[in-house]
């Protein structure tokens, strides 16, 4: 064991957290909930080609259904 210090595999760096109650604790949760919203950890908001296709593609299928709907009633 007297090796046990050269062989560790290193930890991940910790983000310090702001204490509960704070208002760095506040604005911590205001930001991290605005970017789960905004992005839903799936891409950076600030990618605007991902965004735009993901829309149209949306669109597209919602056209598609409203045709198919009419159609079929």
């Amino acid at each position: 064991m007297a090796n046990h210090k050269k062989t560790h595999k290193p930890r991940k760096p910790q983000r310090h957290l702001p204490k509960v109650g704070t208002p760095a604790n506040d604005a911590y949760r205001l930001k991290h909930s605005r970017e789960d919203v905004l992005d839903f950890g799936l891409w950076h908001p600030a990618n605007r080609r991902t965004t735009r296709v993901l829309g149209a593609l949306a669109v597209v299928f919602i056209l598609a259904m409203l045709v198919a709907f009419v159609f079929l009633t």
